[in-house]
């Protein structure tokens, strides 16, 4: 039996999962164990191998506190970085960010690294 290849969307709304998975700090199998699948079939999901269906990708959305639009999102974002291009740094970075406690902090730091690629884009 030939197989047909993943179809784009299950891939970019795999990436959409894995992405949100590292940034969160989960591994495949707290994921799928939270919602009472296998490790396997995170993986699945994740290559674009299988598509996810309404109901998992809420679920998913539940265990990975976003929107379930979360992982559309790139459909209408396309000025958003790949997901392969993002290094273990950046997630980390997230991950560290999404941390604070303190909106207002958050919302410092997020103003002063704006200021700091403003400026690195014109070279200063």
């Amino acid at each position: 039996m030939i197989s047909k290849p993943p179809h784009s969307l299950d891939i970019m709304i795999g990436q959409q999962l894995r992405l949100r998975r590292k940034m969160m700090g989960m591994s495949q199998a707290e994921v799928a164990k939270r919602c009472g699948i296998t490790f396997q079939q995170i993986q699945k999901y994740e290559n674009g191998a299988s598509s996810l269906s309404a109901r998992r990708l809420y679920e998913l959305s539940q265990v990975l506190k976003v929107s379930p639009l979360y992982f559309y999102a790139p459909l209408q974002e396309e000025t958003l970085p790949a997901v392969d291009a993002l290094t273990t740094q950046a997630i980390h970075l997230v991950q560290d960010y999404s941390s604070i406690p303190s909106a207002k902090v958050r919302n410092g730091i997020a103003a002063f690294v704006r200021e700091v690629a403003k400026e690195s884009g014109r070279g200063i």
